[in-house]
Formats: C-alpha cells, structure tokens, sequence
C-alpha cells in the first residue's frame, strides 16, 4: 500500500475524530466565555481523549492505532447527550454542535470500521469520497450553521415593555433561575428571560405550566388564579429529578 493510500484511510478515521475534538472545545471556549467555566472539566477530558487518539489515527498507520481510534469514538459516546441538539434546530450552539457531533461519531466508526476490513482484504486505494470527505464534512457543518443563525434570528422573541409593565422577573442564567427563591403576589404575571446560549423551559407541575424559551428570548407565563403557596419548578430539558435547573415560586396571599 502506498503513501498516498495509507494518508486517505488514516485521513477518513481522523477527520471524524477531528470534528468530535473540535466540537469539544468549541464547547470549552463557549462554556468558559458566557458559562463561566461550568461543567468545562467534561469537555476538557473529551477533548484530550478524543484528540490523543485523533493525533495516533493521522500519525501511524496500524492496525493498533486504528483500533486506538475507535476507543477514542466509544469514549466519545459518553457525550451522547450533545446530539439531542438536533431537535433544536434554532439554537446555534446547541445545533451546530449537535450536527458535527453526529457527523464525528459516524465517519470515526465507519471509517475506522472499514480502514481495518480494508487492509485485511488488501483492498487499494480510497474511494472519491473518501478522498473528498474533509470537505464534505465542513460543507454539511456550514449549511447547518447558516440554516440554525438564520432561524434563530428569525424566530427570537422579545416581550415588549408595555407588555412586561408589572411583570415579575425571573431569568434563566448560566444553567440557574435567577431569583431563586422567587417571591411573587398572587395573580402574578412572570416574565421569563432566557440569557443563556441553550434552549430551556419553566416547567411548573403543580400549577400544569410549561413553556419553552429560546436562547436570547423572553416569555410571559400568566400563574391565573394560582393559590397562594410555594411550588417547586424547573427546567424539563437540564433537570433529572435530582438536581440541575431547579427553582421555588412562593405566591403571597
């Protein structure tokens, strides 16, 4: 096999674990500037295993190195969760991450599936899209990006001010609610602000509310005829029942 063959098979293995280390710390970089630094130790750990066995793929071709790849790719199903930005497609972050993520995962394990089958078959040469893949990939990156910051632009929502005049404020910020306890009269009107770059909701159980906010947007929730009382709510998308995004309403009398 030559020079050239052995760089396209180790190319296709390590453009998939490229753009599952580059979705790593792009999620570095934006958990430090706007999370300050949380949960950023997952994402420092994805990323240097990620981007080991990144570095082993281009560097030697081997079948041990390949295999090394594919640990890499199992590794990084531990953040599996990220792909659940697929459905928000109008959250930039959430979606592009989301979309390279997926693309990482499934050109690593395909590619390093077939890099191996290829050379125990002695088969030669690399297909054209193999050979074109890198390109591919940043193609399908990009038109996910520019479909997901046109929608999101599109499709914010501000509350006006006429329309929050006399509204309690409770923003969504860095994965907490902010006022938490929130202390509110009865026949309360709340204005939700979500300040984060993620998709969140306030679900309130108790009271059968649950509206969704996207990033940069606001939204009112109209408690109604709500007794007066203290409910517990939460996030339904960062919350599992234990902990994550949680806050306490208390409704005076």
């Amino acid at each position: 096999m030559t020079t050239q063959q052995r760089t396209s098979h180790a190319t296709t293995q390590t453009v998939g674990l490229a753009t599952i280390t580059a979705t790593f710390l792009a999620l570095m970089v934006v958990s430090l500037v706007l999370l300050d630094g949380d949960e950023i130790g997952v994402f420092i750990v994805f990323a240097a295993l990620v981007g080991a066995a990144t570095l082993v793929t281009w560097r030697f071709d081997r079948q041990w190195a390949r295999a090394i790849g594919l640990a890499g790719t199992v590794v990084s199903l531990g953040g599996f969760f990220f792909a659940f930005g697929l459905f928000h497609v109008f959250s930039p972050i959430e979606f592009i991450a989301a979309v390279a993520y997926v693309i990482g995962v499934v050109v690593s394990l395909v590619g390093g599936i077939r890099a191996i089958l290829a050379s125990r078959k002695g088969r030669q040469g690399a297909t054209r899209v193999e050979q074109r893949l890198p390109v591919v990939v940043a193609g399908i990156i990009g038109v996910a990006a520019v479909v997901s910051i046109t929608g999101f632009l599109l499709t914010r929502q501000d509350v006006s001010d006429s329309d929050a005049a006399g509204a309690e404020l409770i923003e969504m910020t860095k994965f907490a609610f902010d006022p938490d306890p929130s202390e509110v009269p009865a026949d309360a009107t709340l204005l939700v602000r979500n300040s984060d770059p993620f998709v969140h909701d306030i679900t309130i159980e108790a009271l059968d509310v649950s509206v969704t906010v996207g990033p940069g947007s606001e939204a009112l929730v109209d408690l109604g005829e709500a007794a007066p009382g203290t409910y517990e709510y939460f996030c339904s998308l960062h919350w599992d029942g234990t902990s994550g995004m949680s806050g306490t309403l208390v409704i005076d009398g």
